[in-house]
C-alpha cells in the first residue's frame, strides 16, 4: 500500500480559467459595443486584453510547475 497519495493534477482547472478570461473579455467588448454603438472598438480592445492577461496567467502557472519539486521515491534501501 503506497504510503503517500497521489499528488493533485491542478492545471486542467487552470487551463479553463485562462479560456473563460479570454471568452469574458470577448463577450464582455461586444456587450458593450452592441450597447454604446461603438462597435468595434470595446470588443477589439478588451479582446487584446484578455488575451494578454490569459498569457500572463499561462506564465504564473508554468512557473508554479515548474518551482514544483517532483515527488521521490525512497521506499528504502535494502
Amino acid at each position: 500500500m503506497p504510503a503517500d497519495p497521489p499528488p493533485r493534477r491542478n492545471l486542467p482547472v487552470g487551463l479553463m480559467v485562462v479560456g473563460s478570461e479570454m471568452a469574458t473579455f470577448t463577450i464582455l467588448g461586444v456587450l458593450l459595443d452592441l450597447g454604446l454603438g461603438t462597435m468595434p472598438g470595446f470588443t477589439i480592445g478588451l479582446t487584446i486584453l484578455g488575451v494578454g492577461l490569459a498569457f500572463w496567467h499561462l506564465i504564473k502557472i508554468s512557473k508554479a510547475l515548474a518551482e514544483r519539486k517532483p515527488p521521490s521515491n525512497n521506499q528504502g534501501s535494502p
